[in-house]
């Protein structure tokens, strides 16, 4: 079980600054080859009507309305399944499937009222205490009313190191394609470092910086895992 807040801000090529809070209560089952989430968010956003959404799923709508608004309520749930299709070695490799419920109110720009639908591959390397990682993946977007959006390829790499029988950092680098003809892709680099409190309890905190006008400029994160 994990849960934790986000914060993130940007102006996502408006004039203003959006600024978001994200708190979700997530939840992971391991069996076998198989691991099964789910994510059910609260989320608080302060911005422009034409941003939707929050997190991974933010969507710039460039036909949106530009009064700025705050609002607050449940975000999109998010169910996603993985698969261990290769362990060995230092190799694994995963293959998911990933879909987003329109749980969140659209009126309140929560989300865009439509789910989307995502499959990917993630790769894992180990080199000593480095661990190198990336996916790559694809996502059927459902469309608001009025609104046609691209399906997009997205796709991420990344770097951990294990300073600690307890600790590790890294670093990250993710892309996805735009959405909109006038819209922008998404280009951010995250900072991460993760710490075992004991063998139930982790935390991890998280820095990121967008590159582009549908990321945030700034934001970041303090989570808190329970395993048993």
């Amino acid at each position: 079980m994990s849960t934790g807040i986000d914060y993130s801000t940007g102006k996502y090529g408006a004039s203003e600054s959006t600024d978001t809070l994200y708190m979700p209560f997530g939840v992971k089952y391991e069996t076998g080859d198989w691991t099964l989430r789910a994510t059910i968010p609260y989320v608080e956003t302060s911005g422009p009507s034409s941003v939707s959404g929050a997190g991974a799923d933010r969507v710039t709508l460039t036909n949106g309305q530009g009064t700025r608004r705050k609002e607050t309520g449940l975000g999109d749930i998010v169910l996603t399944g993985s698969w261990s299709a290769l362990q060995q070695g230092p190799w694994l490799v995963e293959l998911g499937a990933k879909v987003k419920l329109a749980t969140a109110d659209e009126n309140k720009g929560l989300g865009t009222g439509e789910n989307d639908y995502s499959v990917q591959t993630e790769v894992y390397r180990t080199l000593d205490k480095h661990t190198l990682f990336g996916t790559l993946g694809y996502k059927k977007m459902g469309d608001p009313d009025g609104t046609d959006l691209k399906d997009p390829f997205y796709a991420s790499l990344g770097w951990s190191f294990r300073a600690s029988q307890a600790s590790a950092l890294g670093l990250s680098y993710d892309f996805r394609q735009k959405v909109q003809d006038g819209g922008a892709p998404i280009r951010e680099v995250t900072g991460f470092v993760t710490h075992k409190l004991d063998p139930n309890w982790k935390l991890q905190g998280y820095l990121v910086s967008g590159y582009s006008n549908a990321s945030p400029d700034l934001g970041g994160g303090v989570f808190v895992m329970y395993t048993y």
